[in-house]
């Protein structure tokens, strides 16, 4: 996303927690991407708060769900925005993210005015830059399509050390994924996103026979002795679940046996 931005807006800001930290001098910006890990969410939105201009807005386009309730929480409703990205990364011995595939951004519109100009000059920028993007009113079937494929993906290829096409020609693996995915149609239906299970594991197989040699974040984290974000994907749809009275079995084992491999 950076690479798509840069030269096409007047100015551009990397804020990184510990490389290219927040300077209190910082001028306000139109539009403030956030695109951390999980775990840095909070720290994340607090940036957001203190750097966006008036007019401008704030979108995540991180894993999992809660992130979209923190920056609301942060910027308010008005210039809090939600969407996903569709990009092959991979993290480098430094911690230096790089995409590995061509670039895809399904973003929702804020609800303030202001905020929408800022959020239509920064959709422009982006596929002037190459990206594939699609803006919408209702982001939310768009976070559920991913949160299925996420939680379906990741924790099971971290746990078996898997690549996607090794996962898809493991049947006992692929079994377990398609369960992951279609307990979180059942939740998104309960939270008035009506998915459904067969749509969900057809989700994942479809993306993991895209990206076949692709190696999931979280196992990367996993290898790597980082913090993942499991806890954001499997855990967030377990909690859901136990909010709107759906069973979600399976994504908390994940959490449980993912989480003690993390640091």
């Amino acid at each position: 996303m950076e690479r798509s931005l840069s030269g096409r807006v007047d100015r551009l800001v990397r804020i990184d927690r510990t490389k290219a930290p927040f300077r209190a001098e910082e001028k306000p910006v139109d539009a403030a991407v956030i695109c951390v890990k999980t775990h840095g969410t909070a720290w994340a939105a607090d940036v957001a708060k203190r750097v966006l201009g008036p007019g401008g807005v704030a979108i995540t386009i991180q894993n999992g769900l809660g992130n979209y309730e923190a920056l609301v929480a942060a910027v308010g409703e008005d210039r809090a925005a939600v969407g996903v990205i569709y990009v092959g990364a991979r993290l480098d011995e430094r911690g230096e993210l790089h995409a590995t595939g061509p670039g895809r951004v399904e973003l929702g519109r804020p609800r303030g005015t202001g905020p929408r100009r800022a959020f239509d000059a920064l959709a422009a920028a982006l596929g002037s830059g190459g990206m594939t993007v699609v803006t919408t009113d209702d982001p939310w079937p768009a976070v559920w399509r991913k949160v299925a494929t996420n939680a379906a993906v990741n924790p099971t290829t971290a746990l078996l050390g898997y690549s996607n096409a090794e996962l898809l020609a493991d049947v006992g693996g692929s079994r377990v994924a398609d369960g992951l995915a279609a307990e979180v149609a059942r939740v998104a239906t309960a939270a008035g996103v009506r998915v459904g299970e067969d749509e969900a594991r057809r989700w994942w197989r479809e993306m993991a026979q895209l990206t076949g040699a692709n190696r999931s974040s979280m196992l990367q984290d996993v290898q790597a002795g980082r913090p993942t974000e499991v806890d954001a994907i499997c855990g967030a749809v377990h909690r859901e679940g136990e909010r709107r009275g759906v069973a979600a079995p399976l994504n908390q084992a994940m959490t449980v046996l993912v989480g003690a491999l993390a640091p």
